[in-house]
């Protein structure tokens, strides 16, 4: 399929190829009728495309401080890598689209194939021919309703929120500074809601259509308004620097009236209106209450109606109603209309301030299937001295930390890759020649000339895609967690039992790494003592890992370090215990006990950003030893390996132990069996479940 795409570090637009998603079990498959372009936003977002490095990074100090970090603790190499990886990955254009279901999530019940639906949200109601969307980001169109009409339900929701965020009531009298396409709306949902609008536009031609279509007041400056008069008043315009709309808000409010920042609008205003009035700013969070919320836009759980009336599917819903109904019509605000194939060149002319909004059509060829196309059938290609990998899932870790070792590694070559929305395996085309793209794990795992997958998904999904690469044939190498619940442990266990064994591998680089090697060597025989400090850093509140189906970033990363104490000593376990201190936050103390005596403990926990990640002691009689975040090693009181520049955790190794098993057929020593590996999971889900005392703060 195309989709129109940004790419920031070729600081350009572009129609491009993608693979067709195929929809999770909470979204549909949407092949989209019409889109619909927003101005203000999507112009302001292909200027930031392609503005310069330099500008970029002005305009995002916080990923440049990042970089720097990671500069200082990583290296030049594996920070570039990141940077390119991050500065690779497109990014979709949109958010208001309407179109037709082709195929339903396993999850859906209130949705059917062949419905027609409005979509929203950005990364998911796209310019692109096919939209995976949430199924609370996807509302049923009345019949009474067509397609360029319903495209504009996104943008109506907006207005309706924008509403309801200033209490805004029959009779009120609300200002609307600046009659751009959201102006434009927001004025009509209020004349349509019984409010007395006055729009306050230098525009003489946006003044003329609001005027003409709302019959709202027009205005050019806000001095033409009297002050003091209005109940809210919504800033619909962009504020940034030093700006004047606040006060401008601010005269023309009534004592203790409302201001409702609607376009991207910095608070910048003086105290002395602002205090004397009492003056409320309030905030308009896109479409309404679930925008940013994970629970509701990726795993469709819906808000109780009695606790929050209008959601964002709600407030879409009384839009195409009132369409239906006749009381909103955005017709006279489509001012252009073009063929989805020349919406590149539509942003390359620029913005125009004479356009408010633009409809996107396109067309559907008589015989495109009903159902999205099925990959083309790939011919067998048995290789003895290639390792042909198939990449489930290209996120940061992959691109910025794995990719660049796969390339360069002589017996490895990549040739097929999925992501969940597409967009990544995309970025990864433009570096890998050849490189096949799919829209699922289940058609890629299809590709017989695929011998081997390399699965970096969110953790939920380990379990489930691990043994589905097992049933297909594949090698796997699978990053941690191998899974995040006994479901997806028992799942592996009888897939393993019932199939012939191929090389399976969980990425727990860091027993493969060469200070890892050097210490084995220099361990002494008898009982040792391990104890090993990981401080870890805030992770942003929206960042996946909090979700609460991931299982935690305790969970999802606690195997690494007791994974390399393990191969360390190489003991059986006998014993594993988990102190929290603060479960939610991920706060631990795990302490570990072998069968020759031997005891580890681990400390896992926030620290500052000055403290390094990892130090690990080892002691004995007669013996010490410490490794510094894998940069130092010191054995005996004496540095015995150290890296200067950057960090070797051993993904390198890994990955070279991972290739000469698959082409050897032969799993090496130090590479765990899958057995032992479900088993060592088994244990820590177990003392993390276990263990509900949490020690005193």
């Amino acid at each position: 399929m195309k989709a129109l795409l940004r790419f920031p570090g070729q600081c350009k637009l572009a129609l491009a190829g993608c693979p067709v998603p195929q929809p999770g079990k909470n979204a549909v498959l949407v092949k989209t009728a019409h889109s619909v372009i927003s101005p203000g936003t999507e112009f302001t977002q292909a200027d930031q495309t392609r503005a310069s490095l330099l500008q970029k990074a002005w305009q995002r100090p916080d990923l440049v401080a990042l970089t720097v970090k990671h500069l200082k603790s990583e290296g030049f190499d594996r920070t570039r890598a990141r940077v390119e990886n991050r500065l690779g990955r497109p990014m979709p254009m949109g958010y208001c689209a309407v179109g037709r279901i082709e195929v339903t999530g396993e999850n859906v019940t209130d949705l059917r194939a062949g419905q027609r639906v409005a979509i929203a949200g950005m990364g998911q109601a796209n310019h692109a021919e096919w939209n995976q969307v949430s199924v609370n980001l996807a509302c049923p169109v009345p019949d009474a309703v067509p397609d360029r009409k319903a495209v504009f339900a996104t943008l109506y929701a907006l207005a309706l929120h924008a509403l309801r965020q200033g209490d805004t009531s029959i009779g009120d009298q609300v200002a609307i500074i600046g009659a751009g396409l959201i102006g434009q709306l927001v004025a009509e949902t209020a004349r349509a809601a019984g409010v007395l609008v006055t729009v306050i536009e230098p525009d003489l031609a946006r003044r003329k259509t609001v005027t003409g279509e709302s019959r709202a007041v027009g205005l050019a400056k806000a001095s033409d308004a009297l002050q003091s008069r209005f109940d809210s008043v919504f800033i619909c315009a962009q504020g940034k620097g030093n700006h004047r709309l606040i006060d401008d808000a601010a005269r023309l409010c009534r004592d203790r009236g409302t201001i409702i920042c609607v376009g991207d609008v910095a608070p910048n205003g003086r105290r002395k209106a602002l205090y004397e009035k009492e003056i409320a700013i309030r905030q308009v969070r896109s479409y309404g209450p679930g925008r940013y919320d994970p629970n509701y836009e990726e795993r469709g759980e819906d808000y109780p109606l009695g606790h929050v009336r209008w959601t964002i599917k709600r407030n879409m819903q009384a839009a195409l109603d009132l369409m239906a109904d006749g009381r909103l019509d955005p017709t006279p605000l489509i001012t252009s209309e073009i063929d989805f194939a020349d919406i590149a060149d539509h942003f390359a002319k620029g913005q125009d301030p004479a356009q408010l909004a633009t409809l996107v059509r396109y067309r559907r060829p008589e015989n495109t299937p009903v159902k999205p196309p099925a990959p083309s059938a790939q011919t067998p290609v048995l290789t003895h001295d290639h390792v042909r990998v198939g990449l489930i899932g290209a996120g940061n870790y992959l691109g910025g930390g794995l990719l660049p070792l796969l390339q360069k590694h002589p017996k490895i070559e990549i040739a097929a890759c999925c992501s969940q929305s597409g967009l990544a395996a995309v970025a990864l085309s433009k570096k890998i020649d050849g490189l096949r793209m799919y829209g699922g794990a289940n058609e890629l795992l299809e590709d017989q000339s695929v011998n081997s997958v390399i699965i970096t998904t969110r953790h939920d999904s380990h379990g489930e895609l691990a043994a589905a690469s097992i049933l297909a044939g594949k090698n796997v190498w699978l990053e941690k967690p191998i899974a995040i619940d006994r479901t997806g442990l028992d799942l592996l266990r009888k897939t393993t039992d019932r199939t012939p064994r191929h090389i399976f591998m969980v990425g727990h680089n860091r027993r493969y790494a060469p200070m890892a090697a050097k210490l084995r060597e220099a361990l002494p025989t008898g009982v040792k003592q391990f104890h090993y400090r990981v401080r870890i850093t805030p992770l942003p509140t929206n960042h996946w890992l909090h979700h609460s189906d991931q299982g935690g970033r305790t969970i999802g990363e606690i195997s690494h370090f007791i994974d390399l104490i393990k191969s360390l000593i190489d003991r059986e376990l006998v014993e594993l215990n988990c102190h929290w201190i603060d479960r939610s936050a991920g706060d631990s103390i795990w302490q570990l006990r072998f069968a020759d005596g031997s005891v580890g403990e681990v400390s896992y926990l926030h620290g500052n950003r000055g403290e390094p990640k990892e130090v690990l002691e080892v002691t004995a009689p007669n013996f010490s030893a410490s490794l510094f975040d894998w940069k130092k090693l010191r054995v005996n009181g004496r540095i015995v390996l150290r890296n200067w520049f950057g960090q070797d955790k051993g993904q390198a190794a890994a990955i070279d132990a991972f290739s000469g098993a698959v082409l050897s057929g032969e799993r090496p020593a130090l590479m765990p069996s899958i057995e032992d590996e479900i088993n060592l999971m088994a244990r820590i889900l177990m003392a993390a479940n276990t263990t509900t005392a949490q020690l005193p703060n």
